[in-house]
C-alpha cells in the first residue's frame, strides 16, 4: 500500500517543527552605548571610518556588551568584526558602504566559496554569542558586472540545447573583484538580525554559516536583476534554529537558500528552519534547498510567502550526497516569468532534483515533501525529477495546487509539458489543476502534455484536472507506472 503523510502525521510535523520558534535570544542587558561618531568616524568621501567603528565595537565588548551606534552618513568601510554581546545599531540614514578595494579588507577573515576562491567580507562574527544588527540603516556594496556568453554546462543541458537550436546564446552575468560578501556571521549562537537594508551586495548578501538560535525579521535585500551574479538574498548554510520573517528580497540569484557546504571542517546539517511571511523576487530560485548539499536538510517550512517577477519559485537540488526530508511549501503564491540574462530556472514554479554534481560525487536522496495551497502564474515546465532510478525520491506529496500557464516571451521556448515527475516512488496529486492560457501563436510553443509522469513506483491521484488542454496531446501520460491509483481524473 503507498504510503503518503496521513494527517496526522503532518500534524506531528508540524508540531515538531514548529516548536523551533520557541527558542528565545537573550541578548546582554547593558547600559553601555557607544556612538561610532565619538571614537572619530568619518563620513568624508573617501576616508574610511572602519578602525573607528571596530575600536568602538571592541571597547562595547570588554565593557561585557551593549549597543552601538552608527548615526546618519555614508561610512566607508572594509572588514568590521563584530564581538560578544554586541548589538550594531545602524540608525536611518546611516549607511556602511563596503570598499572596492580588494586590498583594503581583512586578509584573515574570508569565506571560501564551493570554488575554492577567497570571498572577503565587510561585516563578520566568528564564534561569536549574542551578536545582533538591526535598524533602518543600509550595508551596500559596489558590485561591478559584465555579461558574457555562457558554455556548455551539464546541469543546464536542456536549456542550453535548446537555446542552440534556436540560434540563441544563453548569457549569464560574471562579476569582477572584489566579490565581496557583506554580511557573514560564522558557528555563532544567539543571533538577530532586523529592519536593516543589504543594498547591491557584490557576492552573498546575508551567510550564516553554522549559527543556531537566529530571528531575522524586516529585512530588505536588493540587487540589480539583470546583471547581478552570486548576490543571494540569505543563506542559511548548516545552522540549526532559524526563523526568518516579514522580509522582502529581490535579488539576481537565490532569495532565500538553505546550503550545507564542506570546508576543511567538514559539513553541517541544516535543520529546524522556519521562512514565513517574506515578499521575494529572484532572477534564479526565490525560495531553495541546494545545490551545496553535502549534509542533511530536515524539519524546514517554508510559509505565506509572495514570490512575484521571477525566474524560479521553489527549488530542491541535491548535488552532493546529502538528504532533504520533512520538508513543507505552503500558502504561496507564485509568478514566474523568464528573465534575459541568467539560466537557472525557465519561469516554473518549482524544480526538485537529484543530481551528481561529478562524476565522484555521492547520489543523494529526496523525501517526505509537502507541496500545498500553491497558486502559480508561470511559462515554465514544472518538474521533479530522481537520479536514473526511483529510489532516491520518495513521498512526495502535492494538494491543492493550481497553475496558470502562459506562453514563454523568448525564442528558445523550452516549456513543453505543464508538470511532470520522473523517477520517484510514493506520490500523491490531490486536487491539482492546470490552467493553459492560450493567447499565442500554437505553431511557435513546444507544449504538450498537463501531466507526465515516468517510472514512478506508486503513483495516486486524486481530483486532477486540465482545462484548454494543447490540441494533439492527451492531458495524462503514463510511462513505466507501477502501483497507480486514480480518483477522478479529468
Amino acid at each position: 500500500m503507498i504510503f503518503f503523510i496521513s494527517n496526522k502525521t503532518y500534524s506531528r510535523i508540524i508540531s515538531i517543527t514548529s516548536g523551533i520558534v520557541l527558542f528565545t535570544i537573550n541578548l546582554t542587558a547593558s547600559s553601555t552605548l557607544l556612538n561610532v561618531k565619538d571614537f572619530g568616524a568619518s563620513v568624508e568621501k573617501g576616508e574610511y571610518a572602519t578602525l573607528q567603528i571596530q575600536k568602538a565595537i571592541d571597547s562595547c565588548a570588554v565593557t561585557g556588551g551593549g549597543t552601538v551606534v552608527v548615526p546618519a552618513g555614508e561610512y566607508l568601510c572594509s572588514t568590521i568584526i563584530l564581538k560578544d554581546n554586541v548589538t550594531l545599531e545602524l540608525l536611518s540614514g546611516a549607511t556602511i558602504l563596503a570598499s572596492n578595494k580588494e586590498s583594503d579588507y581583512n586578509q584573515h577573515v574570508s569565506f571560501e566559496d564551493t570554488g575554492g576562491g577567497s570571498i572577503p567580507v565587510l561585516i563578520y562574527a566568528e564564534k561569536a554569542n549574542n551578536v545582533s544588527i538591526r535598524g533602518n540603516g543600509k550595508l551596500k556594496g559596489q558590485p561591478a558586472y559584465y555579461i558574457d556568453t555562457l558554455n556548455y554546462n551539464p546541469f543546464i543541458d536542456e536549456d542550453y540545447f535548446a537555446a542552440k537550436e534556436a540560434g540563441v546564446d544563453l548569457k549569464i552575468s560574471k562579476w569582477e573583484r572584489p566579490n565581496v560578501s557583506l554580511v557573514v556571521l560564522s558557528e555563532c549562537t544567539n543571533v538577530k538580525l532586523e529592519n536593516i537594508s543589504i543594498i547591491d551586495s557584490p557576492f552573498w548578501g546575508l551567510h550564516l554559516h553554522w549559527c543556531r538560535d537566529v530571528q531575522i525579521k524586516g529585512l530588505k535585500i536588493t540587487s540589480k536583476l539583470n546583471v547581478a551574479a552570486n548576490s543571494d538574498g540569505i543563506d542559511i548554510d548548516g545552522c540549526q534554529n532559524v526563523t526568518v520573517s516579514d522580509c522582502i528580497i529581490e535579488t539576481a540569484d537565490d532569495a532565500i537558500c538553505l546550503k550545507t557546504t564542506r570546508n576543511k571542517d567538514g559539513t553541517r546539517d541544516c535543520e529546524n528552519i522556519v521562512i514565513n511571511n517574506c515578499i521575494l523576487t529572484s532572477s534564479s530560485c526565490a525560495l531553495k534547498i541546494g545545490t551545496e548539499s553535502y549534509g542533511d536538510f530536515s524539519h524546514i517550512i517554508f510559509s505565506n510567502c509572495v514570490i512575484r517577477n521571477s525566474n524560479r519559485g521553489l527549488g530542491i537540488f541535491i548535488r552532493d550526497g546529502g538528504m532533504a526530508s520533512n520538508i513543507i511549501f505552503t500558502d504561496i503564491i507564485i509568478e514566474c516569468n523568464r528573465k534575459p540574462v541568467g539560466w537557472w530556472g525557465s519561469g516554473d514554479a518549482f524544480r526538485f532534483a537529484v543530481m551528481k554534481r561529478n562524476e565522484n560525487s555521492k547520489i543523494g536522496l529526496i523525501r517526505n515533501v509537502m507541496v500545498k495551497d500553491i497558486m502559480a502564474f508561470v511559462q515554465g515546465s514544472t518538474r521533479v525529477i530522481g537520479y536514473e532510478n526511483i529510489n532516491n525520491i520518495q513521498n512526495i506529496n502535492f494538494h491543492n495546487l493550481q497553475f496558470f500557464i502562459t506562453p514563454e516571451s523568448t525564442p528558445d521556448i523550452r516549456a513543453k509539458e505543464a508538470f511532470s515527475i520522473k523517477n520517484a516512488s510514493e506520490v500523491l496529486l490531490d486536487n491539482v489543476k492546470i490552467n493553459w492560457i492560450h493567447y499565442y501563436d500554437g505553431s511557435k510553443t513546444k507544449w504538450s502534455n498537463s501531466f507526465i509522469f515516468e517510472n514512478i513506483h506508486q503513483l495516486n491521484l486524486r481530483n486532477i484536472y486540465t482545462v484548454n488542454q494543447p490540441k494533439d496531446f492527451p492531458p495524462l501520460l503514463l510511462l513505466n507506472v507501477k502501483k497507480i491509483t486514480k480518483t477522478n481524473v479529468n
